[in-house]
């Protein structure tokens, strides 16, 4: 995968110059856990004490508190309207500081849910979100994302399961650009009960590849 990519990215700056400049200029995981902290003291200080938000602020609590346990498997059940998102989100983000992580990367199942989170995300995040998937408004994209997203070098990438697991097992020079930089991330699983369970197996036996060799956290 370095080679593939280290192979595609010189071709790049040599046959059209400075087409590759804004590569990897997103901010850093601290500096979207401060914004984050941020946006989450306002939600905070806004939300009435109803009893939805008193469970939120438990979820969110507990992710945060578990984001300083070792690198490895987690789960994160919660239900309709308890705050999923967000409080994957603080661990992911707490989580890659505390063990130095290099990027968060979701995995969603449906590009409509993708739509909706990515817009949760750069809301908060602005242009450090990156969207890969098929049903992309091309009004969304950058260069700078356009560019991402053939090697996910970017902070924050939201993905749909065939991109990932196609990047993990297709024989394809294109996909085989983002293995290098799935390693030491964090990578959270949405809906991950919708993953096909005819390929479960060779999907289970990589994440734990991926997750003891590799320093990948799973959600």
């Amino acid at each position: 995968s370095c080679l593939v990519d280290g192979d595609f990215l010189d071709t790049e700056k040599f046959m059209e110059g400075g087409k590759g400049q804004p590569r990897g200029t997103f901010s850093s995981i601290k500096e979207l856990l401060e914004k984050f902290d941020e946006r989450m003291t306002k939600l905070t200080a806004e939300a009435k004490p109803t009893p939805v938000n008193r469970v939120r602020a438990e979820v969110l609590r507990q992710s945060r508190e578990r984001a300083s346990d070792t690198s490895g498997l987690f789960s994160l059940t919660v239900p309709t309207g308890g705050g999923k998102t967000l409080s994957s989100l603080a661990f992911a983000l707490t989580h890659a500081v505390r063990h130095q992580k290099r990027r968060i990367i979701y995995v969603i199942p449906y590009t409509s849910i993708i739509e909706q989170t990515a817009g949760i995300f750069r809301d908060i995040f602005g242009d450090n979100v990156v969207e890969h998937h098929s049903n992309l408004d091309p009004e969304k994209e950058s260069a700078k994302s356009r560019l991402a997203t053939e090697n996910w070098d970017a902070s924050i990438i939201v993905t749909t399961n065939v991109q990932f697991f196609e990047s993990l097992f297709a024989a394809r020079t294109s996909s085989c650009r983002k293995l290098h930089n799935i390693v030491n991330s964090v990578v959270v699983l949405d809906e991950a009960q919708l993953l096909n369970p005819e390929f479960l197996q060779p999907i289970m036996d990589t994440m734990n590849l991926l997750s003891q060799h590799y320093g990948v956290t799973f959600v």
